[in-house]
């Protein structure tokens, strides 16, 4: 359950989620779980309006037979670039998730396609499915306001792709209208990648 508004002491709207289990009668709050950046070792600093988990989306990101789960953070600041946004990955084991080798991801690190930019607000939207059908999960992650150039929020995706590892940048993709035969035109305010979903089509 994403609470993108809640305050971590006085940090206002930085974001958390809550965690509940199933059982043989349905949800229960019994051994549920919070988390939020900084705590028990998740990655990143708890900021004003980071908004994490503003987006979610679970699936077997690292094909173990546990369901993770990513978080968006569009709020993100990345250095002095405000509102550039991110995203957070927790993984499943049988205890269920933890913050074990979680990862944290945003454009231009670590080989991820694009560039942090002030308001881009990547981890906007997501989608998981497994896009190369090689048995593991991948994600797409929406960055609606995106400029193209000089085109303001025309809006890009970028793809990660699953591996036993876990997911990775190496081989990420991005997307936008006009650009590797997508249908359409980067325009301004087109905001590509606002909503996302990902099947079998």
């Amino acid at each position: 359950v994403g609470v993108p508004g809640e305050n971590i002491g006085a940090i206002p709207d930085a974001g958390a989620i809550n965690v509940l289990y199933g059982s043989a009668s349905g949800l229960t709050g019994t051994g549920s779980q919070a988390f939020w950046q900084g705590a028990g070792g998740v990655a990143g600093t708890p900021e004003s309006f980071d908004n994490f988990g503003w987006t979610l989306a679970a699936e077997d990101f690292n094909n173990n037979g546990f369901a993770d789960l990513a978080v968006g953070v569009p709020g993100e600041d990345i250095g002095a670039t405000s509102d550039a946004g991110a995203l957070n990955v927790l993984y499943g084991a049988g205890s269920g998730l933890a913050s074990a080798g979680n990862q944290q991801f945003w454009q231009g690190a670590g080989g991820m396609a694009g560039t942090a930019e002030v308001g881009d607000n990547f981890g906007s939207a997501l989608a998981a499915v497994d896009f190369n059908n090689n048995g593991v999960a991948d994600l797409a992650v929406g960055v609606p306001f995106e400029a193209i150039g000089t085109i303001f929020h025309a809006g890009a995706v970028n793809v990660l792709y699953g591996t036993a590892g876990g997911l990775t940048a190496a081989g990420n993709q991005q997307f936008w209208q006009g650009a590797g035969g997508v249908t359409g035109t980067a325009e301004g305010f087109d905001q590509f990648g606002l909503a996302l979903d990902a099947g079998d089509f």
